[in-house]
Formats: C-alpha cells, sequence, structure tokens
C-alpha cells in the first residue's frame, strides 16, 4: 500500500531514501517534487540564469537522481546535503564541457580595502557584477564547509577582514607561521586558535591576533588545502609579508 501524502510529509529525507531504496519507487517522485524548488535555487546561483527547462537543471535532476542511488547514511548525515554536492559537481561538469560559464561566490574577505558589510547572499544576487571562473566554484563550496566546521561563514570574514595591508600582511605571516608549528595540531583538534601561545611564540600583541582570529584560521585552512586558486591568491597577497 502507497504512502499517502500526509504520512510522506511526517518522514525524513534520509527514511524516504532508504524506502526508496529498498524497493519502494513510488516515492521517488514525491522526493524529486518535495525538492523541486531546491533544486532549482541551486542551479540559478550556479549559472545567475532562470533555470526552468535550462540543460543545466535537466543535469540537476538527474544528478538528484544519482544522489538518492548513491546515498549512504553511514557517510553522509545529511541526504540535502549531499545531493547538493553531487548536483554542483554535474553542473560543473557539465558546463566545463559545454563551455558555459556561471556565477561566481565572491571571496570578497581576501580582496581589497573596499569590502563592505553585506551579507554573502547579498553578493550573489548580483551575477552580472560578481564573476569569476567556473573553476573556483568547487572550491569555494568546499571552503564554506571547512569554515563551518571551525564555526566561521563567509559572511564572518567580510566583517572582520582587516581594513589596512599591513594586518592583512601580519595575518598571513601569522598563518604560514602557523602551520610551521605544533600550535597548528592543537587548531585542528581543538577548532579554535590558540591566541596566548600564538602571541607569546610569535612575539605579537594578543589582542591583535584576537581581534583576527577568523580570519587567521581562514588563511591558515587555505595554506593546508588543495585549493590551488584561493591558495595562489593568498600566496600573492603573502609576498608583501616575506
Amino acid at each position: 500500500m502507497q504512502s499517502s501524502t500526509a504520512e510522506k510529509s511526517h518522514l525524513d529525507d534520509e527514511d524516504v531514501v532508504e524506502q526508496i531504496q529498498n524497493g519502494q519507487f513510488q516515492l521517488r517522485d514525491y522526493l524529486i517534487k518535495s525538492h523541486w524548488n531546491i533544486i532549482l535555487s541551486i542551479v540559478v546561483k550556479m549559472t545567475g540564469r532562470p533555470a526552468d527547462f535550462s540543460d543545466e537543471f535537466s543535469v540537476a535532476l538527474q544528478a538528484f537522481n544519482e544522489a538518492i542511488d548513491c546515498y549512504d547514511p553511514t557517510k553522509n548525515k545529511s541526504f540535502t546535503g549531499f545531493a547538493g554536492l553531487v548536483i554542483n559537481r554535474r553542473v560543473i561538469d557539465y558546463m566545463r564541457k559545454s563551455g558555459k560559464r556561471g556565477v561566481e561566490y565572491p571571496f570578497a574577505a581576501f580582496q581589497t580595502e573596499d569590502d563592505n558589510d553585506g551579507g554573502i547572499e547579498e553578493k550573489i544576487a548580483e551575477p552580472a557584477v560578481f564573476t569569476v571562473k567556473i573553476e573556483i566554484q568547487e572550491e569555494i563550496l568546499h571552503f564554506k564547509n571547512t569554515l563551518r566546521s571551525f564555526g566561521i561563514t563567509f559572511d564572518d570574514l567580510i566583517r572582520l577582514s582587516p581594513k589596512h595591508q599591513d594586518t592583512r600582511l601580519l595575518c598571513v605571516s601569522i598563518a604560514h607561521r602557523l602551520a610551521a608549528t605544533p600550535l597548528a595540531s592543537r587548531l585542528e583538534r581543538e577548532r579554535r586558535l590558540p591566541i596566548a601561545e600564538i602571541a607569546e611564540s610569535f612575539a605579537i600583541n594578543r589582542k591583535t591576533v584576537e581581534s583576527h582570529r577568523k580570519y587567521i584560521i581562514a588563511l591558515y585552512l587555505v595554506l593546508k588545502s588543495d585549493m590551488d586558486i584561493i591558495k595562489s591568491y593568498v600566496n600573492k597577497l603573502g609576498k608583501g609579508a616575506e
């Protein structure tokens, strides 16, 4: 007997996926329809164009179906989060192969002294202004998730980014030096910056480290990552600190 709409509405996505994988195929259409607007939203943000009936949206729907078949709750806590990653990868692959370009999430926190206090969502809403290469999209998504594990958001970085060049250079220097010390392991283990130890070891004012701790953590995470595009910018910025 098929589940009613009322019964379905009380099921977690993960439960619905498990039932589909166990043979209740009639639930697949229900899950797709319940996530339709989410899929549309992802494609719109990636392309900067209306997504209905687009090739990218077709690719996204196929990716969502793939996510249903491949989802493993022992490896991914949230089905929606997992599906979003699969959609992102498949649409990016399609756009690369077809030579299309998309909208990029701007990494304003590592740019100029003109950074404003607006949230990252405001900038995403201006695709005609904030566009960069498609290759950086996957890095941005990965970096966003890594930052979240340290309790940091892009909006934090935009708000707290140092306004002066010399302060930014100091932060880059701290991040480089941190990566070469045992304090780095402590940061990754405790998910917080060992401020007192850094100030003492590097002979830097403690208040300076405290004021820019999120920015320093973000720089460190970039330097220790394989995000080559973002890392190249940080390394270029850091040349002035040498």
